[in-house]
């Protein structure tokens, strides 16, 4: 299911998807009699690259995943046993300061990493980092972060390493099973705000008590936009493939549970 998210999210916002439909404009550009449905195919087109890459649109289709999920408070810290963070990608092969090690989170797992080691410097509990190996990789997500965190000031002996997971399922499945084995009942959920409502509902299916806290918001919440958010910026677009991989991730898990 895995690979059939990802494929499915890559063709409905992706440059696949346009280079597929500036190639059918090509085609029908070649007959005379469907010159005119090909231009209407390509300002379509522009239309749509435009859109999806300016900030209120990114907005729209953002916000609805984050806005539930405020940032976590120090009495919600308070109640939890523990940190989890989820694995969201690791460049295993990139170069380390200060070290022969190599290896480095990703954007995205960089403000989840972060987030628990500034927690863990204000509420000191132990830390789960969950994530494998994943796409024929060299190192686990999970052992790229420790290194990190390492770094960072966050003791050894407060890490457990879940290094075998590849998913979001995953991820909650075997948490679960070293919840159990530590005695540990209440978790703080650390991970990017657009991805809280699905891995909170996945990890509550595997009867994990979970207290969100959302990390790298995607949206700055403006109430009045200027010029510049209209005009077009790939980030948005980018922005904007992460939320569409959630709702379809949503739908998939949906139908699963």
């Amino acid at each position: 299911m895995f690979l059939l998210q990802k494929f499915i999210s890559n063709m409905f916002i992706s440059p696949g998807i346009f280079i597929i439909i500036l190639f059918i404009i090509f085609i029908m550009s070649l007959k005379k009699r469907s010159l005119g449905k090909a231009k209407f195919l390509l300002l379509m087109t522009i239309i749509g690259i435009y859109l999806l890459s300016i900030e209120p649109i990114k907005d729209i289709i953002v916000q609805p995943l984050e806005k539930k999920y405020p940032p976590i408070t120090n009495v919600q810290l308070d109640k939890v046993d523990c940190y989890v963070i989820l694995g969201g990608g690791i460049y295993d092969n990139s170069p380390k300061n200060l070290s022969s090690l190599t290896g480095s989170p990703s954007k995205a797992a960089l403000f989840r990493v972060v987030e628990g080691v500034r927690l863990y410097k204000k509420y000191p509990k132990k830390i789960i980092i969950t994530g494998g190996i994943v796409y024929g990789g060299e190192k686990s997500e999970g052992s790229v972060y420790k290194e990190l965190m390492l770094d960072l000031g966050v003791s050894s002996s407060d890490i457990i390493i879940e290094d075998k997971s590849r998913t979001t399922e995953e991820n909650a499945e075997l948490t679960k099973k070293i919840m159990i084995g530590k005695g540990y009942k209440k978790i703080a959920l650390i991970t990017s705000a657009t991805h809280m409502k699905r891995s909170r509902y996945i990890f509550e299916k595997y009867g994990i008590d979970v207290m969100p806290t959302p990390i790298g918001y995607l949206s700055r919440y403006k109430k009045h936009y200027k010029i510049d958010s209209y005009f077009p910026n790939a980030d948005n677009f980018v922005d904007i493939r992460s939320a569409i991989w959630e709702y379809i991730g949503l739908i998939f898990y949906k139908i699963r549970f």
